[in-house]
């Protein structure tokens, strides 16, 4: 951070304060001071759109499997997952999780069919484990339910649900369903901040002590400032990633899974032992780079911070304590950030952006992919609301307060630049991301269902005014070719 910027926002700190200097924290203003500038542009290309369910789209996540049939499962919360390919092949319904009596309830834009994760031996190598199986994690009302696993602090809204599926044949284009299993129930005390990211390290293969060990991802457990203080507590499953083997240990239960033994807070007293990371507020999205094995995280931030963290056995990230690479009160009636230093307890983000630029991060993707070779080993994170895209180098230390510097990539269809934001023609992008087999990038619309594909890098736009007119023009072209009939050919 430069001499100026810190001047200004020691000024700053001081006017909301009322102190030219105290040892108490004081509160900031405007976290992030560094407007995130342009960057490279790519172009964007539509890819399929979702089938409706409901009568609408609810997608929030796609996955590639490792079996070489270029399939892309992508995941609607309102229940359903479709499958199509990297060919662009209309997406049909694969699985319908209305249709298997588990007690499916989606009780509000944050419940329902949240994520779902393919065995890494699915479809490969039939005579080991995992060949035909596939995991999610959906919810269920509370009122009636099986008991759960664990429940996290405060009253109970519902339960958050993890399921293994058995398919008669993983290369069908439809799941049948020959055998369910419930590996994990958890009660949920709020109706918001729950289930996230399931999913296998993708970067492993069967030499691996992680090998077929499933992360999942759970928010705060819900409401303002962590009220039921779950994040922090070891013993309550939310605001944390679990690490457990979901393979059935005896064959026969009662067990359901194991904990793995190389698990941070096995054996600690008051901890559960599937807790792998703490701290959390809301990880809807976590990701591993193929070639290093690293895991990062998207953790959706409260009042001014959105932040991307590099995932670690035992990381504390310290929510509610900090948001972003901040302090914050111990008062849960406050929201706003302070200065507070980390004194090591925490471990603080890599990047992070506060609410002037977005308001909730999406994906956190490293592109490992080749079409865009300007974004090589660079890591692209998204905002769920307004659909910009930025990315930046992992371990770059330039930006504010020494973390890493963002960029925003820029987007062009036909010849002409556009956003999100133009493309879907609405005031919520509500945006997530997704890549292949090959490491190539899709963004995903949650509420429309419309998938597009990023391809090669293009030129910087000669001014401003032309990519102003181009986003208007890019949008207004592609709302007409959705509104367009399809001609019948012959």
């Amino acid at each position: 951070m430069g001499l100026m910027n810190r001047i200004t926002r020691a000024s700053m700190v001081a006017l909301a304060c009322g102190l030219a200097a105290n040892a108490q924290a004081a509160v900031v203003l405007d976290p992030v001071m560094q407007a995130i500038a342009p960057g490279i542009g790519v172009n964007v290309s539509p890819f399929v759109t979702a089938p409706a369910v409901y009568g609408t789209a609810a997608v929030q996540s796609m996955r590639a499997v490792k079996d070489r049939s270029n399939r892309l499962f992508v995941n609607d919360t309102h229940g359903v997952i479709s499958v199509t390919t990297t060919a662009g092949t209309a997406p049909g319904v694969y699985f319908d999780i209305r249709q298997q009596n588990v007690g499916f309830a989606e009780i509000n834009s944050q419940t329902g069919l949240v994520s779902s994760a393919f065995h890494p031996n699915f479809n490969v190598d039939p005579t080991k484990p995992g060949y035909r199986t596939f995991y999610t994690i959906d919810t269920t009302a509370a009122a009636g339910a099986p008991p759960a696993t664990y429940a996290g602090n405060g009253p109970v809204n519902h339960h958050d649900v993890v399921r293994e599926w058995t398919v008669a044949d993983p290369a069908a284009s439809t799941a049948k369903i020959v055998a369910t299993r419930e590996v994990l129930r958890v009660a949920q005390p709020q109706g918001d901040h729950g289930p996230g990211t399931i999913s296998f390290n993708t970067s492993v293969d069967a030499t691996s002590t992680d090998y077929g060990k499933l992360y999942i991802g759970l928010g705060d457990g819900g409401g303002v400032n962590d009220p039921d203080d779950n994040a922090q507590d070891l013993g309550s499953p939310f605001g944390k990633i679990l690490r457990i083997d979901p393979t059935d240990p005896d064959s026969a239960g009662p067990l359901a899974y194991s904990v793995p033994k190389d698990n941070p807070h096995v054996g600690e007293a008051g901890a559960l032992g599937e807790v792998w990371a703490s701290g959390l507020r809301n990880p809807q999205q976590f990701s591993w780079d193929v070639l290093t094995g690293r895991m990062y995280i998207g953790d959706v931030g409260q009042a001014q911070l959105e932040e991307v963290n590099i995932g670690t056995a035992g990381a504390n990230y310290g929510w509610p304590l900090r948001e972003g690479s901040f302090g914050r009160s111990t008062d849960k009636s406050v929201s706003t950030v302070t200065d507070d230093a980390n004194t090591g307890r925490f471990t603080d983000p890599i990047a992070q952006y506060d609410h002037g630029e977005g308001s909730a991060i999406g994906a956190v993707q490293l592109y490992r992919g080749s079409l865009i070779p300007e974004l090589a080993g660079q890591m692209l994170v998204d905002d769920i609301v307004n659909g910009r895209i930025f990315y930046f180098t992992p371990g770059d230390t330039s930006g504010e307060g020494g973390l890493a510097l963002l960029r925003e990539l820029q987007l062009n269809l036909d010849g002409l630049p556009t956003s999100m934001m133009a493309l879907e023609g609405t005031y919520r992008v509500d945006l997530r991301m997704g890549v292949d087999a090959l490491g190539e990038l899709y963004l995903l619309t949650k509420k429309d269902g419309d998938i597009y594909r990023l391809l090669g890098a293009v030129p910087e736009p000669a001014s401003w005014a032309m990519m102003i007119v181009g986003m208007a023009l890019a949008g207004a072209m592609l709302r007409r070719r959705h509104a367009s009939p399809t001609c019948a050919t012959t």
